[in-house]
């Protein structure tokens, strides 16, 4: 298979998708940072179902305004003088900080004041009764009871800033003045108007953080900020402030300087560095699903029906999960999740300084680990197999999920694999289709070029090899056969075109079959004539072995055929074979009108003439020294050393006479004595040569080539050869 085009598309999907990851263009990053997100949460809430909801260690509480403590306490909003006794009571059972995710913005109307001004504009205000009227006022003062008993204690209280110019209430003071320009250049959200606290609080005894959410553009809840920015000053979120209050630390903004640009990288508290975003936003560190935190029913808080300490050196936040409220937020790992839980949450990662963070490098990491992995799979993905590459399809998103699971747990750093994970997919796709494309077209090809030439099972080993066929041709060591019907021109004369089509049909086919059947490949047939090839198009170690085999087998099939010709009345055949192995080019050959996948050079015409000289030695099957060479499985007779037209060094001719399990003992002592003959021949005993080949004749009359080796001595008797004589007989015939 051409490697080039996947290799050269699978590199384009990469420079693709390093684009997707670094473009600036909006709506391309959007639906990136879409199905980023969306990858995070579908980890997120894997991660959090695998290692289940472990019982969490905190330092922090809930209580809850629910739907049973409006049922038994009345509506919200409930009076501060309520709120009062709810702080009371937290108070009194340990809590070091109380927390409120909700807004204190507007006084609460004293009652007493209410009842003056009816009676005012009823004229019913005497002296006495306006005397009354200051006494009883402090007793409904309820913002008061409220502040009082805030005062006991640490108390952190809800602002909530808006995008619109619109102040009401009042602002703590700042946690950090933004100063230098490089720091008012930072991406903080930046709010025009703000709700703060009842102006009739003292802002001495109390803090505030804000509790705005800022949902990604999907709407899903998967960061909150630390700060926001109002005024060119820092205001912190309400996690961050009651974190501070109940450990008394200071906080500051962590920047680093990258490529002259000043970037936030987090938020310094105390010793400890709480990693961002630009936007000064914090990854919640989910504990688990909703109420993982200890939830406390705010009515039982009221009645006393919780335990004494429940709420001993903790942080106790206070907000509500009653239905109509709002205050149930969609998040990365659940579509309701309650917004004080979130608060609480975000705390408890800064007590424990336990934070995912996607650090300020990331994306230059993602861009990195997309190129690594993209131009090595688009290397490697080319040569892999189809079942392997639909292995991989399922097995790398689980590598990198695993992969990015572990960095997680381990570190903390969050690094997107979802492209890298994608182009991996894609590249293992895009191999998958271009491999079946191509071996679909690979099949018709080596159809098309060697269906006629070797058996089906051969095409089936050629499509799985991953090796080129056919187009350029080569040289190999290899064993080629010829096989012609003896006689066939007079064999031929009287009979009609019709016979004598349908008699070499009957001859071609099962010598084809026999052939195919030992791994050969059919060259060609001209006339009566068939030339076949072993050792191309697939490789075969032992073509010599099958050659002979095959040839072997062709002589009894034509044994088979003869009794067949004759009840037709069709002449009877005989066949002779010769069989040389050698070095031959092989390939796909001819014209641009006509080709042939055949073999050529001078192996090959050394085996058509020693083919021709079968009928000569009066033997079936002849071959070379070249394929008797290592041959053991074959019982051989030496014929002759000759040298025939057109070549000059002689070669050793052999008679195949039968395969080794078939050999009887008359015969052994045959070969055995006409080898001994042949010895004293080429040794130029001619005496001792003769008297062995007269007594080989005589025993063995039908065997040609002893009355042809009788004829031999008598030529050299009246032409004998020259002193230097090598053994070697010329053949001047083709």
């Amino acid at each position: 298979m051409n490697k080039r085009f996947p290799i050269v598309f699978g590199l384009l999907l990469v420079a693709l998708a390093l684009w997707l990851r670094v473009t600036t263009i909006s709506a391309v990053q959007y639906w990136v940072n879409r199905i980023d997100s969306l990858t995070y949460d579908i980890q997120l809430r894997a991660q959090l179902l695998a290692r289940g909801t472990p019982p969490l260690k905190t330092s922090i509480a809930i209580v809850d305004i629910d739907n049973k403590s409006l049922k038994e306490e009345g509506s919200w909003p409930w009076s501060r003088v309520r709120m009062a006794r709810l702080v009371n009571q937290i108070q009194s059972h340990g809590a070091v900080v109380i927390a409120f995710d909700m807004t204190f913005t507007q006084e609460e109307q004293n009652i007493a004041n209410k009842v003056f001004n009816e009676l005012w504009l009823q004229n019913l205000v005497t002296p006495t009764i306006e005397d009354a009227f200051k006494q009883i006022k402090p007793f409904f003062d309820y913002d008061a009871k409220f502040l009082s008993s805030l005062r006991r204690g640490d108390s952190v209280v809800g602002i909530a800033f808006l995008l619109e110019h619109q102040v009401e209430g009042l602002l703590p003071p700042p946690q950090i003045v933004l100063k230098s320009q490089a720091e008012k250049d930072l991406d903080f959200y930046v709010m025009s108007g703000y709700l703060g606290i009842n102006p009739d609080f003292d802002l001495s005894a109390i803090h505030g953080g804000f509790i705005n959410i800022f949902p990604d553009e999907d709407g899903i809840l998967r960061r909150v900020p630390l700060f926001v920015s109002y005024d060119n000053a820092l205001y912190p979120s309400l996690a961050l402030e009651a974190a501070r209050v109940y450990l008394l630390k200071n906080t500051a903004l962590e920047t680093k300087i990258y490529g002259g640009d000043v970037r936030l990288e987090g938020v310094r508290f105390g010793k400890n560095v709480i990693p961002t975003d630009d936007k000064c936003q914090v990854i919640i560190p989910f504990r688990g699903p909703s109420y993982t935190f200890p939830y406390y029913s705010a009515v039982d808080v009221l009645d006393n029906r919780v335990p004494t300490d429940v709420f001993a050196g903790k942080i106790v936040f206070v907000g509500t999960t009653a239905i109509g409220l709002n205050d149930l937020k969609p998040t990365a790992i659940q579509s309701a999740f309650p917004g004080v839980e979130v608060n609480a949450t975000i705390t408890d990662g800064i007590l424990k300084n336990n934070f995912p963070y996607r650090p300020a490098w990331g994306l230059g990491a993602e861009a990195l680990l997309i190129l690594i992995i993209g131009v090595i799979l688009s290397s490697i993905f080319p040569y892999l197999g189809p079942r392997v590459l639909m292995l991989l399809i399922f097995l790398i998103p689980l590598l990198f999920i695993i992969f990015d699971n572990w960095l997680l747990r381990s570190t903390g750093i969050i690094i997107s694999v979802l492209i890298p994970m994608m182009l991996s997919i894609f590249l293992a796709m895009l191999n998958i289709m271009y491999g079946f494309l191509f071996e679909a077209r690979r099949r018709e090809h080596i159809k098309e070029i060697f269906g006629q030439y070797v058996p089906e099972k051969h095409i089936d080993e050629m499509l799985k090899s991953k090796t080129s066929y056919g187009l350029r041709g080569e040289d190999r060591q290899m064993t080629v056969l010829f096989a012609d019907i003896r006689n066939f021109t007079t064999l031929s004369e009287g009979m009609p075109a019709s016979q004598l089509k349908d008699m070499l049909s009957d001859f071609f086919t099962p010598m084809t079959e026999i052939i195919f059947k030992h791994s050969g490949t059919i060259d060609k047939y001209v006339g009566d004539l068939i030339m076949a090839f072993w050792g191309a198009p697939l490789k075969d170690k032992k073509h010599a072995e099958h050659a002979i085999n095959a040839a072997l087998d062709m002589q009894k099939e034509v044994e088979r055929l003869k009794p067949i010709l004759a009840e037709r009345k069709w002449p009877e055949i005989n066949i002779g074979i010769g069989i040389n192995t050698g070095t031959m080019s092989v390939g796909d050959m001819g014209s641009r009108f006509r080709r042939n996948y055949t073999v050529l050079g001078d192996a090959v015409n050394l085996a058509s003439r020693v083919e021709s000289l079968t009928k000569h030695y009066g033997v079936n099957v002849l071959v070379t020294q070249f394929s008797h060479e290592g041959q053991t499985k074959f019982i051989f007779r030496l014929l002759d050393r000759v040298r025939v037209k057109g070549k000059q060094e002689g070669v050793a001719l052999y008679e195949v006479v039968c395969r080794k399990t078939e050999l009887t003992e008359s015969l052994r002592k045959e070969i055995e004595l006409s080898d001994s003959a042949l010895n004293l021949y080429f040794l130029q005993q001619w005496r001792q040569a003769r008297a062995l080949f007269e007594n080989l004749h005589k025993e063995y009359p039908a065997v040609k080539l002893y009355s042809l080796y009788l004829k031999r001595f008598d030529e050299f008797e009246q032409n004998p050869p020259p002193k230097d004589w090598d053994g070697v007989y010329t053949h001047q015939q083709k």
